[in-house]
């Protein structure tokens, strides 16, 4: 379908992960439409590139943690009513709030209450089902609908009174080149008995997650080198953590390779027999190249004090979707290096059966993920469609 008149689109998206959905959907969007959208908003380099001129540096609410949050409480509050005033004034067709779930329901607040009218859209849920879950009901009042890329997250908010909830799909399940590393890893000959392993190392993908993580996972690599094993350790990390990470890890008996490209990044997958890595969107993607992996996170002192407020089960992504336990997790004090150590040799004995069990999980996660269309077209449809329907 093509249109004559311009499409004006209002935009949220704080962190590098929602930036790409919002790539990706304003391509699907203007595939469909035969012209790009007119962006208003807050985004990153690359909405930059697609036209936003951003309300502010979106790095300033890329922040996590109840600690950094309350920090920066008096920017924030202002930088809510700079982005609510800018896109009410615009009066978008639509509006999608992509991430920085605190930051941008607030600004939908304020917008429904100028501009009833106007769809807003949350692409990708809040974890309503991980803790205070009475916040699905409280979206319904400012959030027509929500894009979700977990595939349990409609049932979810359909029982707890949620917005209209449709899953899109999860864009690392369409990655064609982690659907690339499965299929090579699947055909690799197994690894002989003595023969040097490759060990993963993923501490996080901010400065707090990896000064947390980086002397436990240095300690793990300390106990397999002391009980004799002869090992590789890659740590894929980002441009600006790459200092931090070669000076942490300076005093390891067992030098890392510290790369910072994706395409190193898919190598280091390829290669490894085993990953220790934070809790996050990583076990996905490992989980998705079928790398055997023990998942660790430290909280900080604030959040701390919420921990018992926390109602899921799980913090491990691909034990969520799989509804059963795939991924081993510690946390904080329960992060024991010589028991992550002892996993690790577990997962990479020649024929392990617990390194099969968790990539037969792994293969069950990739079939929940799966969908017929991609992410970002599917997530199109449902907006296009909601504007059609705002506009009878």
């Amino acid at each position: 379908m093509t249109s004559d008149r311009e499409l004006v689109l209002g935009i949220v998206a704080g962190e590098e992960s929602g930036e790409n959905l919002a790539i990706d959907l304003l391509e699907a969007i203007e595939a469909v439409t035969g012209r790009p959208a007119k962006l208003v908003g807050v985004g990153g380099d690359r909405l930059r590139e697609k036209g936003l001129n951003s309300v502010f540096d979106s790095s300033e609410i890329a922040i996590t943690g109840v600690s950094a949050v309350l920090a920066r409480l008096p920017q924030l509050m202002m930088r809510i009513r700079q982005t609510a005033d800018a896109l009410i004034a615009a009066r978008p067709d639509a509006i999608i709030m992509i991430d920085s779930p605190d930051f941008s329901h607030r600004v939908a607040k304020r917008v429904k209450q100028a501009l009833p009218d106007t769809p807003i859209v949350k692409y990708v849920a809040p974890s309503v089902w991980a803790w205070r879950p009475e916040r699905a009901r409280k979206m319904a009042a400012h959030i027509d609908h929500i894009l979700a890329i977990l595939p349990f997250e409609p049932a979810v908010m359909k029982r707890l009174e949620g917005p209209p909830t449709h899953y899109v799909g999860h864009p690392l399940a369409s990655d064609p080149d982690l659907a690339e590393v499965w299929a090579e890893r699947a055909e690799r000959p197994e690894r002989e008995a003595g023969e040097p392993f490759d060990l993963l190392v993923l501490p996080g993908s901010r400065t707090g997650e990896v000064n947390a993580l980086l002397p436990d996972f240095g300690k793990a690599v300390e106990v397999l080198h002391e009980r004799g094993h002869a090992f590789r350790v890659h740590i894929p990390t980002l441009p600006r953590l790459a200092e931090t990470v070669r000076r942490e890890t300076a005093a390891w008996p067992v030098q890392p390779s510290v790369t910072v490209t994706r395409d190193e990044k898919l190598d280091a997958f390829r290669r490894a027999d085993a990953a220790l890595a934070a809790s996050g969107t990583v076990l996905l993607e490992l989980g998705l190249c079928g790398v055997p992996v023990i998942s660790c996170y430290r909280v900080d002192l604030i959040m701390r004090a919420v921990v018992p407020l926390i109602t899921i089960w799980t913090a491990a992504l691909p034990n969520l979707i799989c509804d059963r336990p795939v991924v081993p997790e510690y946390f904080d004090r329960t992060i024991r290096p010589g028991l992550l150590a002892r996993h690790v040799e577990q997962f990479v004995e020649p024929g392990s059966l617990a390194a099969q069990q968790q990539i037969d999980g792994f293969s069950d996660m990739r079939a929940l993920l799966a969908t017929e269309e991609r992410t970002g077209t599917r997530a199109a449809r449902i907006i296009l469609d909601a504007i059609a329907a705002s506009s009878r």
